[in-house]
């Protein structure tokens, strides 16, 4: 879940490391997280690294008759959170949970596969651009900030990100 959290940035850890339960992640696949569904953590992963695994919160999904860009923009679409966001349970909110299969008997209208790629593909650029756009913004595509340690506040009125620096202690 922290790498999910991490802008969906892997980990490489040392598997006696883990302190919990993992599910290998051996092909294309969508992982869909089963705890506090209204997070809308669906992480789609397109070609998993050797040795790959998941944590046991996530559902991986994976399939050769649909499209998973497609698939992932559905399982985050408002109905769906919905649904699953009502047959979710346990003892507080912040630890509800869905079954696997409630995840799995969520209905999607979905068109043909070339109609499901072309969908999947845009949303896919349209997410890419939105990221770039906002590591630009933020001022993390530049290693310089790293560097200098510098941080990157609200841009100022004319859209100019506006920079201080830091301390190095």
């Amino acid at each position: 879940m922290p790498a999910f959290d991490n802008n969906e940035t892997a980990e490489t850890v040392i598997g006696n490391s883990m302190n919990s339960l993992r599910k290998i992640v051996d092909r294309p696949c969508l992982l869909v997280n089963k705890l506090n569904v209204r997070k809308k953590r669906i992480w789609h992963v397109p070609r998993p690294e050797a040795n790959a695994v998941c944590s046991s919160e996530f559902v991986p999904f994976s399939s050769h008759s649909s499209d998973l860009s497609f698939i992932k923009i559905s399982l985050l679409s408002e109905r769906i959170t919905a649904y699953l966001e009502s047959c979710s349970s346990g003892s507080s909110n912040s630890q509800k949970r869905v079954t696997p299969e409630i995840i799995m008997s969520s209905e999607i209208i979905a068109p043909s596969l070339a109609e499901q790629r072309r969908i999947g593909a845009f949303f896919d650029r349209l997410d890419s651009l939105i990221t770039l756009h906002q590591r630009k913004y933020d001022g993390c595509a530049n290693p310089l900030f790293l560097e200098r340690r510098i941080s990157c506040r609200k841009p100022s009125h004319q859209n100019r990100c506006s920079a201080t620096t830091t301390p190095s202690g």
